[in-house]
């Protein structure tokens, strides 16, 4: 059974949804920073640096305490359209705090500016940078919704360019097929208070794609054929039309003899992670994945 505290919150975002609903995009954009800026959890044992790699612009998320050399660089959702280091800070700054290392907020173009691939591509680039710059030098990937998809992505395509890969990923409720073929967009559509219907996750992928198929790996990674990947935690919330994203990925990468960890937490929604440092669950899921990575940056 939720608690009064999950419920609560629950309601929280069923309301935003309604005034996101009736906003331009680009009053979402700036609502997604100001709910962020008005919840306030953000962990206050860490400081925060604006940086610029490349053309890509970002912030680093250093913990007061740090106990490990590794780089977790984490990739916002919103639909590819929507979000940014702000609007994530509070997922950013409890991961970098509970994996004792720097982690880099970044700030991927966005659609309908930039559809596909410009995404990727700055995902790409960036670890490619900070990977030139130290050789040898300890990067996961971490991501929630389409920024888990990115995470997936980017390693995949580094992976058909023979680069080196992420030591490992932390998903959060990962959006993995843009086709929306997962059948729990109809079975968990009375209790997501996200995704109540697939209409707007249907138009945002259409726009992401552009002219590519939707079944193009590097834009929904459960078409693609999955070998020798780097570790995987993915935690996923039981109220949550993208259940079966994270589910049969999960599954896809055992059947392809990687090593992947799937939680499934009882009666949270799409990216409760938002409210870590106020809701229990949340907290709880952003330690696992982080104590998870800051395991295998070694």
């Amino acid at each position: 059974m939720p608690s009064h505290l999950s419920t609560y919150y629950y309601q929280i975002i069923k309301d935003q949804l309604v005034q996101w609903n009736a906003m331009t995009l680009e009053e979402r954009r700036r609502s997604y920073e100001e709910v962020s800026v008005k919840r306030a959890n953000f962990s206050r044992q860490v400081e925060i640096e604006p940086t610029k790699l490349g053309s890509v612009t970002g912030e680093w998320l250093i913990p007061h305490q740090l106990h490990n050399d590794g780089i977790i660089i984490h990739l916002h959702g919103g639909a590819f359209a929507v979000g940014n280091a702000l609007s994530h800070r509070a997922i950013g700054t409890h991961l970098a705090r509970h994996a004792g290392c720097k982690v880099l907020m970044l700030n991927y173009r966005l659609c309908p500016e930039h559809p596909f691939p410009a995404a990727l591509t700055d995902v790409v680039e960036t670890f490619q940078l900070l990977k030139g710059l130290s050789p040898k030098q300890a990067i996961a990937f971490s991501g929630d919704s389409a920024g888990g998809n990115l995470a997936v992505t980017a390693t995949l395509q580094l992976q058909q360019q023979e680069q080196s890969l992420p030591s490992a990923l932390g998903l959060m409720s990962p959006w993995t097929d843009l086709k929306m073929s997962n059948a729990s967009h109809q079975t968990k559509a009375l209790v997501d208070p996200y995704f109540p219907n697939s209409e707007r996750l249907i138009a945002s992928a259409k726009i992401y794609g552009g002219q590519e198929k939707l079944t193009n790996p590097l834009i929904s990674p459960q078409y693609a054929k999955i070998t020798a990947f780097p570790p995987v935690m993915t935690h996923v919330g039981e109220f949550e039309a993208l259940h079966d994203d994270a589910a049969l990925f999960h599954q896809k990468l055992i059947d392809g003899g990687v090593e992947s960890h799937l939680e499934v937490f009882p009666s949270m929604w799409h990216v409760w992670q938002h409210f870590a440092g106020l809701l229990p669950e949340a907290t709880e899921s952003i330690e696992k994945i982080a104590l998870f990575l800051k395991s295998k940056l070694g």
